[in-house]
């Protein structure tokens, strides 16, 4: 069971180099969902390949015999998860807040605006530097800090960068809405005063070079919405 990198739709038998998104219809044993595809030579590494026969197109679905997904375990985690106690998850988002601002990884911090009576304070925690092949994970925290609840909240990242990452997973598996190649999407729904919670997006980068996103955070009874930088640089 795997979670379609496109889309998001939870695809049963996914794992096979021959399935496909019953939503999007995309081509789930691809190269690029394939463990034995090494993005830092653009090629397959797998030793039952011969040395002369090289990959020459990573978005090519080979039906391959030694195809296995690195999607099934993510997507096998996603489906056995429950849902979190809302208490449990504010009090992670605050633990990971605490330690991040210590030591000092938080690259952004927006200070709180009243809008309404909902004053949100949103961080971004995020690497400077990431290996194409070992993922890029991309937290963020919003903590409501006003009076009044936050309604409808909603964390979505986009920029250009987006066409170069396939998005994984989302942390909590509930909150996740869409992705597309423009941007991914979670809703953090209702936050109560005095409430914080946080959202995990995980990637899988396929270019190499400067990443610029932006986080938007939304909410139906906010004005404007926040908007924070995002910057990481991707090592073939």
């Amino acid at each position: 069971m795997v979670r379609c990198p496109k889309c998001g739709a939870i695809v049963p038998d996914g794992h096979r180099r021959t399935a496909r998104c019953g939503r999007c219809h995309e081509a789930l044993g691809k190269c690029r969902y394939c463990e034995h595809y090494d993005f830092r030579i653009a090629d397959c590494v797998s030793t039952a390949r011969r040395s002369d026969d090289r990959v020459l197109d990573a978005d090519e679905a080979l039906n391959c015999l030694e195809f296995s997904s690195v999607l099934v375990g993510r997507g096998a985690a996603i489906a056995g998860r429950g849902t979190t106690p809302r208490r449990l998850w504010v009090l992670a988002a605050a633990v990971v807040l605490g330690a991040a601002a210590a030591a000092g990884v938080m690259r952004s911090l927006e200070p709180p605006a009243e809008t309404q009576g909902a004053s949100l304070r949103v961080a971004v925690d995020v690497p400077e530097t990431v290996i194409q092949d070992e993922g890029l994970t991309i937290s963020v925290i919003v903590a409501n800090e006003g009076k009044a609840e936050a309604r409808g909240v909603r964390v979505i990242l986009a920029g250009r960068s987006v066409a170069g990452l396939i998005c994984q997973y989302v942390t909590p598996e509930e909150c996740f809405l869409d992705a597309s190649p423009k941007s991914v999407a979670a809703a953090l729904g209702d936050l109560p005063s005095g409430e914080m919670r946080q959202v995990s997006f995980q990637f899988l980068t396929t270019r190499a070079g400067d990443l610029k996103l932006a986080a938007h955070v939304t909410g139906a009874n906010l004005e404007t919405p926040k908007k924070l930088p995002i910057e990481c640089q991707v090592l073939p």
